[in-house]
């Protein structure tokens, strides 16, 4: 299985704190049968925004440590979108998803579907191919999943938290999921995680779950196929 989105990268923002949490997340991720992993510390104005220079080198340290455990790790960043982020993109301030040219795109909770479909033609027209991250979360899919087909027409990719399909964020959410499972409107599973306790990483047990309901060539588009193409695409752009 591929991991396109965690917190794994210590002390950069509200995931592992510190080197040693990250080695436990990745012996957990072992166990899940995860091989690569694009962590994704989060760049938000006004709360997360370290500098790119710590962002290597807790990188640096993390992927030394990775090879222990045969997981293959890159950089990435979750973008809270704003009004910057395609000159961010384009400078490498924020990074794009392991070096390709698709971006793990995360909105307020409250945003409206006007709001999303602009940021969403913004990033498509700085050539980046959004993913939005844990879609199941905000109140416009949740209130009409459906307009999540619009958005994947538009050119976007839709990620779920493999923590919501199993209902460890709540009954809301998870009915949420099933929804979009079930209309086969989601793209790719990641685990979200941040750390090893209540935000752990449960990959395997969702893997498993959506081959029970909905059958093993769903699961192996929405945890292998699908985030393999974001790394074959980071080889196409070298």
């Amino acid at each position: 299985m591929i991991d396109i989105h965690c917190h794994l990268l210590y002390g950069v923002d509200d995931g592992a704190r510190s080197l040693e949490m990250s080695r436990n997340m990745l012996a957990e991720a072992a166990e899940q049968g995860i091989t690569d992993m694009i962590l994704t510390p989060h760049y938000r104005q006004e709360m997360f925004l370290y500098k790119l220079d710590d962002i290597r080198s807790s990188f640096a340290a993390v992927r030394g440590v990775a090879g222990q455990y045969k997981i293959r790790v890159y950089l990435g960043c979750e973008y809270r979108v704003d009004d910057e982020m395609v000159t961010n993109l384009k400078s490498g301030r924020c990074l794009t998803l392991a070096g390709s040219d698709w971006v793990l795109t995360e909105f307020s909770h409250t945003a409206t579907i006007t709001k999303i479909r602009g940021s969403l033609e913004t990033l498509l027209a700085g050539g980046y191919t959004p993913v939005i991250a844990h879609a199941e979360r905000y109140d416009a899919f949740a209130a009409d999943p459906a307009l999540l087909q619009e958005c994947r027409n538009m050119g976007a990719m839709i990620q779920i938290n493999a923590d919501s399909v199993l209902g460890k964020d709540g009954a809301g959410v998870k009915k949420v999921c099933r929804q979009i499972l079930k209309s086969g409107l989601a793209d790719i599973v990641a685990s979200d995680c941040h750390n090893v306790s209540d935000r752990g990483n449960h990959m395997r047990q969702c893997c498993n779950h959506i081959t029970d309901e909905y059958g093993r060539d769903l699961a192996w588009k929405l945890f292998t196929e699908n985030p393999l193409k974001i790394l074959e695409r980071q080889e196409m752009l070298q």
